[in-house]
């Protein structure tokens, strides 16, 4: 068994290649997770959940919350609320403090890639936070916020795999739910309402292995994670991820 946690990309090279072998995989690939905000959502929790989940790591995760789709009477306070929480992030060299929040991206060249799609989503779309490679040694990106993007763009479609997240607005919840799925990726996803019937209504809807309600990024080791479409297949933590790691084997005896 190959089991591995990375590139869509790279997970298809492996796959093509296990083929040959019949070689068991375990593909824990990319994500592009929709933070799904309703009307009636806890505007103030919102933004401070996502200040953690949307730039832990400088959004170098493949959990973290990357798509924020809002409803139509909450998007420019959601706007604002994150953009006065992202502004607020402490970034830089993470040996200069314990209260730095962000610190470098993985490479410069990741920086340029970065950089590249935000550049590419000014055309169509605002960049209201960061969208800035500081003039300074590393590979540093700014925390980024990009407000309505169209859906087919390549900033919502792909993943950056940096400290970008993207604001849409939708118009009702049948659109809220059709755009979280129009991705090819399906790791995880939250959504955020006072209203629990909505909310199992949606998490049920939407195509995602990880569902969190009125919170994104807390996983435990008695509950199962792993992805749906290009995100992958098989199951890390719980006992799922056992069966998944282990090979069953029958012996009978007639005595």
């Amino acid at each position: 068994m190959i089991s591995l946690t990375g590139d869509t990309d790279t997970g298809k090279k492996i796959a093509r290649i296990a083929a040959d072998r019949v070689k068991r995989l375990h593909l824990e690939l990319g994500g592009k997770a929709p933070v799904i905000v309703f009307d009636d959502a806890d505007l103030d929790l919102v933004a401070e959940t996502l200040r953690f989940a949307s730039y832990w790591n400088s959004g170098q995760d493949c959990t973290a919350a990357t798509r924020i789709i809002t409803g139509p009477k909450v998007y420019d306070d959601v706007v604002s609320k994150l953009s006065e929480q992202v502004r607020d992030i402490k970034w830089g060299d993470p040996t200069g403090g314990d209260e730095l929040e962000m610190g470098s991206l993985i490479s410069k060249s990741q920086v340029e890639r970065v950089s590249g799609m935000v550049d590419r989503a000014r055309s169509g779309s605002e960049v209201v936070v960061g969208g800035v490679s500081p003039d300074r040694p590393g590979a540093y990106y700014e925390p980024t916020i990009v407000a309505g993007p169209d859906q087919r763009s390549e900033i919502v479609q792909d993943e950056v795999f940096g400290p970008v997240v993207t604001v849409q607005r939708f118009s009702d919840e049948a659109q809220a739910i059709a755009w979280a799925n129009d991705v090819r990726f399906g790791l995880a996803a939250s959504v955020w309402t006072r209203d629990i019937g909505r909310a199992m209504r949606v998490a049920k809807a939407i195509q995602f292995g990880t569902v969190w309600v009125n919170d994104h990024f807390t996983l435990v080791s008695e509950m199962p994670h792993g992805g749906f479409k290009e995100s992958g297949y098989g199951k890390d933590q719980g006992l799922y991820a056992v069966e998944d790691y282990t090979v069953v084997k029958h012996v009978m005896l007639r005595i």
